[in-house]
């Protein structure tokens, strides 16, 4: 018999449908949006403080939660004796194996290789772009403030600066693997990036960028003086699972337009 799965992390939701197990989850977090047909399946409220009876009746065999912010939601689950499944991927190699991982407990180790193989030739794909968008120019990387959350402004973390680097851009200094961490007006400002990205968790494309524009002192920064803030859809760098590949084109079809 399949799996009876809880997918309770967008990442999750997204990793699974791309393994072909979509049809496996009985319920996810009300963020899951991802494909279409994720909408669908019934959601619980929340994914950080679910009740866990709210889950109890879909009787989930297993229950999958992802990244650091769901830490304390796996230990009251395996409290409540659900099956828990939780990881914390840092980098772009921490979520080829929560992948892998995931792809061998529902069965589908071969696709969840494959699905990697796949992250893997995108993302070089992107890098030779970025390559020869750089070549014959003695220039450095453009400098990026990509911002997680705006109040208080966090600036992206975790896998982000690698995305970034992909894409030929060099993210606001964040430690290899660290959680997004708080920032100030006048760190960003000695950074002094030359395009700012929004990507506020849960905003999707609707982030308000004059929440941004508009706080005191940062009309300071020469990216917003030339208007380089860009919106993005935050599910595409937020979240560790395949489409970083499309966000990281994303990245870098902004920074072609600085160039050129």
């Amino acid at each position: 018999m399949p799996l009876r799965i809880a997918s309770l992390s967008p990442a999750v939701t997204e990793i699974l449908f791309a393994l072909g197990v979509g049809k496996q989850i009985v319920c996810t977090d009300q963020f899951s949006n991802f494909p279409e047909e994720a909408k669908a399946i019934p959601h619980v409220r929340d994914m950080v403080k679910i009740d866990p009876e709210d889950i109890r009746v879909f009787q989930p065999e297993a229950v999958f939660l992802g990244t650091s912010i769901q830490t304390k939601l796996a230990e009251v689950l395996r409290a409540e004796n659900f099956s828990v499944i939780h990881d914390d991927p840092r980098s772009v190699d921490d979520i080829y194996a929560w992948i892998r991982s995931i792809g061998t407990i529902v069965d589908r180790g071969k696709e969840a290789e494959a699905l990697v193989l796949r992250m893997q030739k995108g993302f070089q794909e992107v890098k030779k772009k970025a390559k020869m968008m750089h070549a014959g120019r003695d220039v450095r990387f453009a400098r990026l403030y990509i911002e997680e959350w705006h109040y208080p402004p966090f600036a992206s973390g975790n896998w982000v600066p690698e995305i970034a680097r992909i894409a030929g851009g060099e993210q606001f200094p964040v430690a290899p693997g660290a959680l997004s961490p708080e920032v100030t007006l006048e760190q960003v400002a000695q950074w002094n990036p030359d395009l700012i990205v929004i990507s506020w968790c849960g905003a999707g494309s609707l982030a308000p960028k004059e929440l941004l524009l508009n706080r005191p002192g940062w009309d300071q920064l020469t990216a917003i003086q030339k208007g380089h803030v860009r919106v993005i859809d935050d599910s595409l760098l937020n979240r560790p699972g395949p489409r970083l590949v499309e966000g990281a084109q994303r990245l870098y079809g902004w920074m072609f337009e600085l160039l050129h």
